[in-house]
């Protein structure tokens, strides 16, 4: 090779080089200024932060499974929550003390594309709200929040509070604005939907000021898929 050519390339790789560090330069900027939304949707929040929904939802997943314990006095429920696009499920193991089986509770729904609820299995309401359930609650309400969503319950520059429930950081919507024409069980009871995932993993009381209730214990695990 001739002393001109070797200096082509030796010109070449260091302005290909030169090129890669600069590209690498810009990465480094727009990852640490822009981020990728999920990495948005997870940072850290003030607890009782008000903050807004829209962001959030839209970094969710189309699919999660959340597995869990919840204990009462004298048995434990073992919680298995999945989401796959529009179908929510949700499997309750109950298990007494000594390690007796007592039962399992099969319980889905599916979201239909104008926003309504229908039952899918374990529905004990009446007929017409296992068609379209106004009501929905517990471990299958993230359906119910995207309904409200998609039926303009909740607008678009609709709000919740940021919460950390074992670690999960959540964000709590009122039952109120959630269920405007299904009056709860429990007054001040607010469902609570994690950051990651936007399954429902505990209830927050306002006069209790504390998670209760339908409530994931401690060591859930919340997993997107």
């Amino acid at each position: 090779m001739s002393a001109r050519a070797a200096g082509r390339t030796q010109r070449f790789v260091v302005s290909a080089f030169g090129l890669a560090a600069v590209a690498a330069a810009l990465l480094v900027v727009l990852v640490v200024v822009g981020g990728p939304t999920e990495s948005r949707a997870e940072s850290p929040t003030v607890d009782g932060a008000e903050i807004a929904l829209a962001p959030i939802v839209a970094a969710w997943p189309q699919g999660y499974t959340v597995t869990g314990t919840k204990s009462e006095p004298l048995y434990v429920e073992h919680i298995t929550s999945t989401r796959d696009g529009d179908l929510y499920s949700v499997t309750i193991d109950v298990v007494a003390q000594g390690d007796s089986p007592l039962g399992v509770q099969k319980s889905a729904v599916r979201l239909t594309s104008d926003g309504g609820i229908r039952w899918i299995d374990g529905c004990t309401k009446t007929a017409a709200d296992c068609l379209d359930d106004p009501g929905l609650r517990g471990f299958l309400s993230q359906a119910a929040l995207l309904g409200a969503l998609e039926r303009h319950v909740l607008t678009a520059d609709a709000t919740g509070v940021a919460r950390t429930l074992h670690g999960h950081p959540v964000v709590c919507v009122t039952d109120a604005a959630l269920h405007p024409d299904a009056p709860p069980v429990v007054e001040g009871l607010d469902p609570c939907f994690s950051i990651s995932t936007g399954a429902l993993l505990g209830h927050w009381s306002t006069p209790s000021a504390a998670f209760v209730g339908p409530t994931l214990a401690e060591g859930l695990v919340d997993r997107p898929r």
